[in-house]
């Protein structure tokens, strides 16, 4: 993981995506790219329905650019403000932790996808109220577009990150190809310790291979099953994490169909809802 890309949009959200990314890419020797995705306001056109003149579409394109110019401007001070405390140096010579920020017009969400692609990691900011609304839909494209792994921000202060990885571990092909992208985090932790929440489901878990697999690399990994608690298997992974004092939760995405997340609700949709711990997950 040398290029983690940071997608900016200008709210709350920044500050804590920045901040996680930056205590990655010092136990990593990253370059963290901030990018400020700014939506074109012409995408707007082709959405505006009839009763709409000429002068009303430039004007909604004119306030558009505005609200542009104002996000970047807000990004590129949380930006200066981040970089001040985290001490990282402008540039991306390779070997030695490092920054840099840009801001880039794309059609979004779907903009997301091709710089996602190019890069080891993407990091988003928390996806809740108060931390803004735009990151969600680019947190979904770069989960099903990029091919590449996914950290969310936890909802608070990241103080380090990849000392002690939790693998919420379901047996489930996402589940694997999670372990497979984040090896390269894995490789270097401290502890990695793979988690089986049993909550009834027909076909039981073990952990014994996976720990096998990660042992026979070198990492020092243990497994654990525990019953899920009534409050659910998100917030049995989330009190495991704090027990054994773990500072990421690794996660595959989707194991079951999204459309069964969005009727009864999961891990997934949990853990975008937001948490007190990073999360990486793939699929």
């Amino acid at each position: 993981m040398t290029r983690i890309l940071v997608p900016l949009t200008g709210d709350a959200g920044d500050r804590p995506a920045l901040d996680l990314a930056g205590a990655l890419a010092k136990r990593r020797k990253a370059h963290v790219d901030a990018v400020l995705f700014r939506r074109d306001p012409r995408d707007m056109i082709p959405l505006v329905g009839e009763g709409f003149n000429a002068a009303m579409i430039e004007s909604m394109i004119e306030a558009g650019e505005q609200q542009a110019a104002e996000r970047e401007k807000a990004a590129g001070a949380t930006y200066k403000a981040w970089q001040g405390v985290a001490g990282l140096p402008e540039g991306s010579d390779g070997g030695q932790p490092s920054a840099s920020f840009s801001a880039v017009t794309a059609s979004l969400p779907t903009g997301i996808a091709g710089p996602a692609r190019a890069a080891d990691l993407t990091v988003f900011g928390p996806i809740s109220p108060e931390y803004g609304q735009e990151r969600a839909g680019m947190v979904e494209v770069a989960m099903f577009d990029s091919g590449r792994p996914v950290l969310l921000a936890p909802v608070g202060e990241v103080k380090e990150v990849g000392r002690h990885v939790l693998v919420g571990w379901n047996g489930s092909a996402e589940a694997a190809r999670a372990v497979a992208m984040a090896m390269p985090l894995l490789s270097t932790a401290e502890r990695v310790t793979v988690l089986v929440v049993e909550d009834g489901g027909d076909d039981p878990v073990n952990s014994d291979d996976l720990v096998r697999t990660l042992s026979l690399s070198g990492i020092k990994a243990s497994g654990k099953t525990v019953g899920a608690l009534s409050a659910g298997v998100t917030a049995t992974l989330e009190a495991e994490a704090k027990a054994a004092g773990a500072d990421m939760i690794l996660l595959g995405a989707y194991s079951h169909s999204r459309f069964r997340q969005f009727i009864l609700g999961g891990v997934t949709s949990d853990v975008l809802a937001g948490g007190a711990f990073a999360v990486m997950l793939a699929r």
